[in-house]
This record gives C-alpha cells, structure tokens and sequence, in this order.
C-alpha cells in the first residue's frame, strides 16, 4: 500500500489516549498492532467500494456499513486488553457476515427480514452456496459460547488496572480473527462481486494503493486488479 503513513495517525492516537499502554509496547507487539490496522484496513477500504450508485439500494448495504464499522471499533477496543469485548465485537461481526452472505443470496428479500432470520435457517438456506461456509459456521458457534460465558476465564474478575497489566497475546488474537473474517468476506462476496461487475481504472488503482501488499498480490493473481 502507498499510503502506509496512515497508521501513524492511529499509533499517535494510541500513544495519546492510552500513554500506559502504548509506552510498555515492544517494538514486535508495535509492528503486530500495526498489521492489525492494516487488516482493519483493508476490510475498510473493501466494503468502501459498495458506496457506488449501483449497490445503494442492496438489502446487504446497510450490513456492509456495519460490517465496516464495528471493525474498526477492535482498533479502539485493542489497548483496553479486555479479550470479553473484543470477542463481543468478533461475533458481532461475525453475525454481520453471515447475514451479508445470506442477503447476497437471497435478493428478494427485504433488509428487514434479512436482519430477523434465525441463523439455524440462514445455515440451512447457504448450504451448498458458500466456499467458506464451515469456517464461518465455525466462527459463530465459538463466539456464541464466549457471549453466554459457559466457561470461566483467569481474567473475568481482573479490575481494570489488574487486566492492564496481564499480557493475554490479544493484539494477535484480533489480527488472526480478522483475518479469517476477511478471507471468507473475499473469497464468498468480494470477488464474486468484482468477477461480475468489473472494476474501472480508478477502482482497480484505489484497492491496489490502499490494500496491504498481500491482499493487493492475491487481487493481482485473480486478474481483479
């Protein structure tokens, strides 16, 4: 990506927002919360590319805005080292996706129905459909159980100024959980989106500039961009 100076905007809100914790960072847990803005990133810049006149009236859109937003709140969420938020926001999003998938899917139905359908019956209905499908039901079922807490963990009773301090390795746990989400975004909308619909000159340029280098590549090798 040609605009990597972006991140510094985000390490110098860090830095002012969380002294505390952006002073005890070492520079591999830097470089691992930089990745992390990247993946955020790119999401943020895909789900961008549906603001475009010909997707405003899709029963996903509003979805898709969401989808890009509560992303970017694991930025926020990230230097309070609550691994409980962080998993409410993970199945939030993954809850997202699901719903995405299911609307792209089934175009005659209205956002509002969209939003409604149990997710036993949007599984039923995207068998067969869907080439990341297991990976995203997967998802669900784990983030579920970490949302009705079945199992206890050694940081629920941890004040705030306690888990501060704990080193739960969750900069990496985000990254690898928004790369999931990511992958199955690209591989089940994104690029089925972009083989039907193809990208202008100014499309193309905007994701090869602001995507990082191995989304970008792996866009280049599928001749998207």
């Amino acid at each position: 990506m040609n605009n990597s100076w972006i991140v510094n905007n985000y390490l110098e809100y860090i830095e002012a927002s969380f002294p505390n914790y952006y002073v005890n960072l070492s520079e591999d847990k830097l470089d691992e919360l930089k990745e992390l803005y990247y993946s955020v990133n790119d999401i943020f810049v895909m789900c961008s590319y549906f603001n475009r006149n010909e997707y405003q009236s899709k029963n996903y859109l509003n979805l898709i805005n969401e989808f890009k937003s509560y992303s970017s709140r694991l930025l926020l969420v990230a230097p309070i080292n609550d691994k409980f938020l962080v998993d409410s926001i993970l199945r939030l999003l993954t809850e997202k996706l699901y719903r995405i998938l299911y609307a792209d899917n089934h175009t005659h139905l209205l956002e509002s129905s969209i939003r409604n359908h149990e997710r036993r019956k949007m599984g039923m209905r995207l068998m067969g459909k869907l080439e990341k499908k297991a990976e995203l039901d997967n998802l669900y079922s784990e983030y579920s159980e970490l949302i009705h807490h079945s199992n206890p963990t050694t940081t629920d009773l941890l004040n705030f100024r306690q888990l501060s301090k704990v080193d739960i390795e969750l900069i990496a746990y985000i990254s690898e959980r928004v790369e999931i989400l990511k992958e199955i975004f690209i591989i089940d909308f994104f690029i089925p989106k972009l083989r039907v619909n193809k990208l202008d000159l100014a499309s193309k340029m905007i994701l090869k500039n602001q995507l990082k280098y191995q989304t970008s590549k792996t866009f280049e090798e599928l001749n998207i961009i």
